[in-house]
Formats: C-alpha cells, structure tokens, sequence
C-alpha cells in the first residue's frame, strides 16, 4: 500500500518573547527541548542541523518525514522564533507549540497557524 497524505496539512509560525537569556544560550538544553518536543507528537525525525552564532544566537532545523520544523533565537531581544509544517493532517504541531511554551515559559507570544491546503479540490483555492 502507497502512503497518500491527508490533502490539508498544518503551519504554525510563533514569536516568544521574554525568554530568559539563560535559556536561550543554552544550545544543548534547546535542542534537547525541541527534540522533546517533537517526540511528543510522534513526529519521526530525519536530521537535524544547528549554528551557533557569535556572539550569540542560535538556529536548529529539523527535517521531518511529515515536513519541517526551525527554532532561532534572539537572545539579544530575550525572543525566539518557532516555526513548524507537517503535511500530517489539520491539527499537527499544537502538542509541539504547547510543550515548548510549557518549557520556555514566554512572558508573551505572537501566534499563528494556518491550514495549507494541498490539494485544490478541499478548500477555497483562488488562481493568482
């Protein structure tokens, strides 16, 4: 049997800001959480790839079967961006922004998430 993906998948992209700086120049311990996080979901990782920049800052990328998923930090602005795609189905990746926040403990978030609609006869595509 082929596997056929669901023909909606999930996008959230979030901005946390009033991360402690601690945390986010703690590379391990952020890896560790992401990584976390995503087994939460059961989602099955591929490889992963990071950089640490200097004099501070940091980016991680995940390859996922069902998509993708990135974190970067902005320790200067005690902020972090999250981003993830799964073609898994509609309500994929909530777990993973719920259990980073859980974590991460944002004094506020800027939120949003978006069904990506792949197949055009399931939803309101418009020709551009």
């Amino acid at each position: 049997m082929v596997y056929k993906s669901p023909p909606v998948g999930n996008e959230i992209s979030c901005v946390m800001y009033g991360v402690k700086e601690e945390i986010l120049n703690n590379h391990e311990h952020l890896k560790e959480i992401f990584l976390e996080a995503l087994k939460q979901e059961n989602f099955t990782i591929l490889n992963q790839f990071s950089h640490e920049f200097e004099p501070k800052g940091f980016t991680m990328i995940i390859m996922l079967a069902e998509s993708h998923a990135t974190l970067h930090t902005y320790p200067e602005y005690n902020s972090l961006h999250f981003s993830i795609y799964s073609c898994r189905g509609p309500e994929d990746g909530k777990k993973v922004f719920e259990f980073l926040k859980e974590k991460l403990s944002p004094s506020s978030i800027d939120f949003s998430e978006k069904r990506v609609i792949v197949d055009v006869r399931h939803g309101n595509h418009k020709n551009t």
